[in-house]
C-alpha cells in the first residue's frame, strides 16, 4: 500500500492541543532522525512521499493510552511546531477506529503504535523509522518480523504487533514490517532509551 496513506476509521476534532503538553524532547528527537535520514521525504522513495513518525504516551485523566504522535505527512519538515502534532485519545485497533485530536490529522501508522501502548503499560515512547538496510537484514539482526502480506496501519497488522508482543521473541522493543517497505518500529520506557535502541543498530555505512 502507499505509504502516507490513512486506512483506519479516523474521528477527527480539529482544535489546538492541550497547553499542559510538553513537546520539546520529542521534537528534538524527531530532529535528530531527520537528520540521519531516517525520517523525512525523499521524491525518490515512496512516491515521493513523507514517511517516519514519532510518539510519546501523555498523562490524560482516565485516559492511560493517550499519545501524541506526528501528523500526516509532515516527513519534509526538519523541525514541527504545535500544529505538527496530533493526541490520540482513543484506539479500538481490531475495529480499525482511531480519535484524535489537534491541528492536523495523526500519522497513518498511529494504530500500530496504539497497540504497543495497549499492550505495554510501561512503554512510554515509540518511533517508527524508515531504514532499507536494517529492514532487509532484520531476521540476521534478531528484529522479529511481521509478514509481507500484512498492510501497515490495519486490523490485520495491530494483530501480528500484539502476536509478537505477547511472544516476547528476542529482538523485543524492535520490529520490521515486512509488508511496509523499510519500516521498522522501535519503543522502550523512555522517549531516550527509544533513541538510544535505534542508535545501537547505526553504523557509517548503514544510513
Amino acid at each position: 500500500m502507499q505509504e502516507g496513506v490513512i486506512q483506519y476509521r479516523l474521528d477527527f476534532s480539529a482544535q489546538a492541543l492541550p497547553a499542559e503538553i510538553d513537546l520539546a524532547a520529542l521534537d528534538a528527537c524527531r530532529s535528530r532522525l531527520f537528520s540521519l535520514g531516517l525520517i523525512g521525504q525523499d521524491n525518490l522513495r515512496y512516491a515521493g512521499l513523507g514517511y517516519g513518525n514519532v510518539s510519546q504516551r501523555v498523562a490524560l485523566a482516565g485516559n492511560r493510552d493517550a499519545f501524541i504522535i506526528t501528523g500526516s505527512q509532515t516527513g519534509h519538515l526538519p523541525v514541527l511546531s504545535r500544529d505538527g502534532y496530533a493526541l490520540v485519545t482513543a484506539c479500538e485497533p481490531m475495529n480499525n477506529y482511531l480519535r484524535a485530536e489537534g491541528m492536523i490529522k495523526p500519522s497513518s501508522e498511529a494504530m500500530t503504535h496504539a497497540v504497543v501502548y495497549q499492550y505495554l503499560p510501561e512503554i512510554q515512547a515509540v518511533i517508527h523509522v524508515h531504514w532499507p538496510e536494517l529492514w532487509q537484514n532484520a531476521p540476521d539482526q534478531g528484529i522479529p518480523v511481521t509478514a509481507r502480506n500484512i498492510p501497515y496501519g490495519t486490523p490485520q497488522m495491530a494483530t501480528a504487533v500484539q502476536a509478537i508482543l505477547a511472544a516476547g521473541k528476542p529482538g523485543a522493543g524492535a520490529l520490521a514490517m515486512l509488508g511496509h517497505e523499510d519500516g521498522i518500529l522501535f519503543w522502550s520506557r523512555t522517549l531516550a532509551e527509544t533513541e538510544a535502541r535505534i542508535k545501537q543498530y547505526i553504523r557509517t555505512d548503514s544510513v
